[in-house]
């Protein structure tokens, strides 16, 4: 049985918070070329601290790293077609001090100026999954838990976890010391194919321990899609006591007004 072991990252947008409002960060310097059909070889290790690159997306990926809390199908509203068909190659040059959630607004400033982007915000029904007990007396599954209290005092306090805390990480998805918050996290960073509302009433920290072969989510980490084994769905209800339920809510989702291709570099 094929297992994964994935780390999440949150990316989210920050507002400036004081009287005065800062001028939006932007990138020192920024190229934006049509992707080639051309392979880029990959050559490992990672990106200097002064460097942001994108290859071979579309402009509603750049949207979702603008705008995180519309990086779902169905979020993003309208636009021509070549949005989503054609791709682009994103070298960026950034203060090495740019932070993850510092990335956004910048986007954001680089969307509007090479991509002449406009948008707004609309309420509109969206298919989302709501996330709840799969048991009606609302029992954990076995691979559930709450964390140990020295667990929950090392996080809050930001030391480094003792032993005992940390779990053994052998294989699967394994979030220790987590709240619910977190996990849904985890489930944006899977790609999972639509937004998740916490329906749980869990609060305080907990344990998560998942194994499972393949979900509903198109993963990168997986270099063809599968479907035998156990599925995300039937390890989130008899691991974890958990289950995810389609429907559709009347959440925001921007659309797009106007958009233009980018003037040559």
């Amino acid at each position: 049985m094929r297992r994964m072991m994935l780390t999440v990252a949150i990316l989210c947008a920050s507002t400036p918070t004081g009287a005065a409002q800062q001028p939006p960060r932007q990138f020192e310097v920024a190229s934006v070329k049509p992707s080639s059909d051309t392979p880029i070889p990959f050559t490992g290790g990672r990106l200097p601290p002064n460097r942001w690159m994108a290859i071979r997306v579309n402009v509603v990926w750049l949207i979702g790293v603008a705008y995180p809390e519309y990086a779902f199908e169905g979020r993003v509203i309208g636009g021509p077609t070549w949005i989503r068909n054609e791709r682009f190659d994103i070298e960026a040059v950034k203060d090495p001090a740019t932070t993850l959630a510092q990335v956004a607004p910048m986007m954001a400033h680089l969307l509007a100026n090479r991509f002449a982007l406009r948008t707004h915000i609309e309420q509109r029904p969206v298919d989302v999954y709501v996330l709840k007990m799969a048991h009606p007396d609302g029992r954990f599954g076995p691979q559930l838990k709450r964390s140990a209290a020295s667990c929950i005092e090392a996080r809050t306090a930001k030391q480094p976890f003792p032993p005992e805390c940390r779990g053994t990480v052998t294989s699967g998805m394994n979030l220790a010391v987590n709240q619910v918050a977190d996990f849904l996290s985890y489930l944006s960073f899977l790609q999972i194919d639509r937004p998740v509302i916490d329906r749980t009433g869990l609060t305080g920290y907990l344990d998560f321990l998942l194994h499972y072969d393949y979900g509903p989510f198109n993963s990168p980490f997986l270099p063809v899609p599968r479907t035998e084994g156990v599925s995300f769905f039937t390890a989130l209800e008899e691991q974890l006591g958990l289950k995810l339920e389609p429907t559709r809510e009347v959440m925001d989702v921007l659309v797009i007004d106007s958009v233009e291709r980018p003037p040559p570099d």
